[in-house]
């Protein structure tokens, strides 16, 4: 019998819910990574929620031929290591979208209001009716990655009376979505929307690609919308951009280092809203990602089919 491990604390009758086909493995849960390190010489497939091993563990893991990661981005794991050792990636792209999707557009909604202005307010005692009060009808949003969460936010924002434009890296009609550029354009996308948001995964051509070059092209009323990974984005460009206040607002649920230190200068820009981390979190995470490992696992055993979300380890998503 082949061995499964999952490296996360199931729910309860999570492991019954793989279905039948969890019958053809010895299942072994880790929480944490003394009992990986001592499974992954075993272990043929891991399950991984949002630890991942490290190259070392990788190196170790002789007998391992695919892991299941959980999260959608993957930049944190030794890509390298798994590609040499030709180890098959999946990730769990997909599962985010609704609540990730949510969340983009309660931001645009609370920055159209000026939320972020009167909870400030609210703290001091503060009654000021002056603060100005928009809406996100007619408004463009800028989806800078138009994969799964892009086109859903794509198709919320539609809904709501929005107009939409994006880049993706093979550009190509896509519904919901008025115009679809390349990265070479991504421009385009800054001197025209109300509303960029960033969903850009972390790979070598977008590290740091986000600089003022691009918050010099957008518009003074134009809020940005961080959701896809901190390194994208420049920060001491993006709080010079704040504080000279070159667009309006900014959403950012993504950092260069995290935890975000106590002394970074967002913290006290009043043209901001920090969220930790959290806009992929879900009460509903783990039931959407059951039907990835459901399908992945019989594809697997089968060796009929094709899995969902394999990773291009050499671009890194």
């Amino acid at each position: 019998m082949n061995n499964l491990t999952l490296y996360f604390r199931p729910p309860e009758g999570f492991i019954t819910r793989m279905g039948d086909i969890s019958d053809k493995f010895k299942i072994t849960v880790c929480t944490h990574r003394d009992e990986l390190t001592s499974c992954l010489p075993g272990t043929e497939i891991l399950v991984t929620l949002f630890s991942w091993p490290d190259a070392e563990m990788i190196r170790i893991a002789s007998k391992l031929k695919w892991i299941q990661a959980l999260t959608a981005g993957v930049d944190f794991f030794p890509l390298n290591k798994i590609k040499e050792q030709n180890i098959i990636l999946t990730c769990g792209r997909g599962i985010h979208k609704i609540y990730i999707a949510e969340y983009a557009i309660a931001a645009m909604i609370n920055l159209a209001r000026n939320y972020h202005l009167m909870f400030r307010n609210q703290l001091r005692g503060k009654w000021d009716r002056s603060i100005a009060q928009g809406e996100i009808n007619d408004k463009v949003v800028g989806i800078l990655g138009l994969g799964s969460i892009g086109q859903e936010i794509a198709r919320k924002a539609l809904i709501l009376g929005m107009r939409v434009i994006g880049v993706k890296n093979n550009p190509q009609p896509l519904e919901w979505v008025d115009h679809v550029y390349g990265p070479a354009d991504m421009e385009e996308v800054f001197k025209q929307s109300d509303y960029v948001i960033n969903l850009l995964p972390d790979t070598i051509t977008t590290r740091g690609l986000i600089d003022k070059k691009f918050f010099t092209l957008m518009k003074k009323s134009t809020c940005f919308i961080n959701l896809g990974r901190g390194s994208t984005v420049h920060q001491a460009d993006l709080i010079d951009a704040l504080r000279t206040k070159m667009f309006h607002a900014l959403v950012s649920d993504v950092y260069e280092e995290e935890p975000l230190p106590e002394d970074n200068p967002l913290w006290q820009l009043e043209n901001v809203i920090l969220t930790p981390h959290i806009a992929g979190v879900s009460s509903k995470y783990l039931e959407r990602a059951l039907s990835i490992i459901r399908h992945n696992l019989k594809v697997y055993v089968s060796h009929s089919g094709v899995m969902m979300n394999v990773v291009d380890l050499a671009r890194g998503y």
